[in-house]
């Protein structure tokens, strides 16, 4: 009966903790950034597979990642999803798009590294969208990534972070207009698969028909961009070939002289991410690719 009662008590103790955490939780600044790339992989798929219902998703690498959904805030895009996975293929981006309902009415699809084979980080990822832990984590949000005390503390000191560099305007390690890093591009090479086509465009037409908008986009990526944007290069060919609209962000840069800096030469500083998120609005708005946002700052809504 005695060997019961610190059972008990740990018990209590796990209940009363559960309970102050959850209510720490519905004040305390939900966070977009995570200390490792799983935990930022996993927290942006549960926003994506478990959050409301979004505008727009953008499906990508870690350079569409840099973009956070509080860069659209008070634009067209507001409460805009971000699958912009980490060490993923954009392929795993686009499937889990299918996997939720009600569909996105825009996807955003960054051309960089489009065709590279998955691997087994995507494969994590998948079996976390289909396994009992999502389901899980759907019933018990205290399990959710958003909800460990490691990935909100390290969330909130990022925000104060990118928030002070956004408000500096700072600016490191600008790239220079350089054709493509050759060690790079062999890397990246390594890594296509020839046949990206026909895995990728049956998956475009898949979201087509739920009735989603699908608009390739192309981002500043440092190391990866080419000298001359202008000419005709793959990012047209892409767009050709999977037969959606172009949204290139690099040549608009470029032709508004928007200075792009980056944290390590390809991905994005928090300014620049900032900058050309406000970049890829504007640009869809004067495409026609979205409705332009009612005055007041206050999103249309499809």
């Amino acid at each position: 009966m005695n060997s019961a009662r610190p059972i008990r008590y740990i018990l209590v103790i796990t209940l009363v903790l559960c309970t102050a955490w959850s209510a720490a939780l519905r004040v305390l600044p939900r966070p977009a950034l995570a200390e490792s790339n799983y935990e930022a992989n996993r927290l942006r798929l549960e926003n994506w597979m478990l959050g409301p219902a979004a505008p727009a998703v953008l499906v990508g690498t870690s350079i569409s990642g840099r973009l956070l959904p509080s860069d659209f805030d008070g634009t067209r895009l507001a409460g805009l999803a971000n699958l912009g996975l980490d060490g993923a293929s954009p392929e795993t981006g686009l499937r889990l798009v299918l996997m939720r309902e009600p569909p996105a009415p825009l996807v955003l699809l960054e051309m960089h590294l489009l065709g590279k084979r998955p691997g087994l980080n995507d494969r994590q990822l998948l079996d976390l969208a289909t396994g009992v832990g999502l389901k899980v984590s759907r019933y018990l949000p205290l399990t959710r990534a958003d909800a460990r005390p490691s990935t909100v503390l390290y969330g909130w000191l990022k925000s104060k972070q990118v928030g002070t560099e956004i408000a500096a305007e700072s600016e490191v390690a600008a790239a220079p207009d350089t054709a493509t890093d050759p060690a790079l591009a062999a890397t990246n090479a390594a890594a296509m698969d020839p046949e990206w086509l026909d895995r990728i465009g049956p998956l475009i037409r898949r979201i087509q028909e739920r009735g989603s908008r699908v608009v390739l986009v192309r981002l500043p990526a440092g190391k990866n961009d080419p000298a001359s944007p202008e000419s005709p290069n793959e990012a047209d060919q892409i767009a050709g070939e999977l037969g959606v609209p172009l949204v290139d962000l690099l040549r608009r840069a470029r032709r508004e002289g928007l200075t792009v800096s980056y944290s390590d030469g390809l991905h994005l500083s928090p300014p620049s991410a900032h900058a050309v998120a406000g970049l890829l609005v504007t640009a869809l708005e004067n495409e026609g690719l979205v409705q332009p946002a009612r005055q007041g700052n206050e999103p249309n809504r499809q």
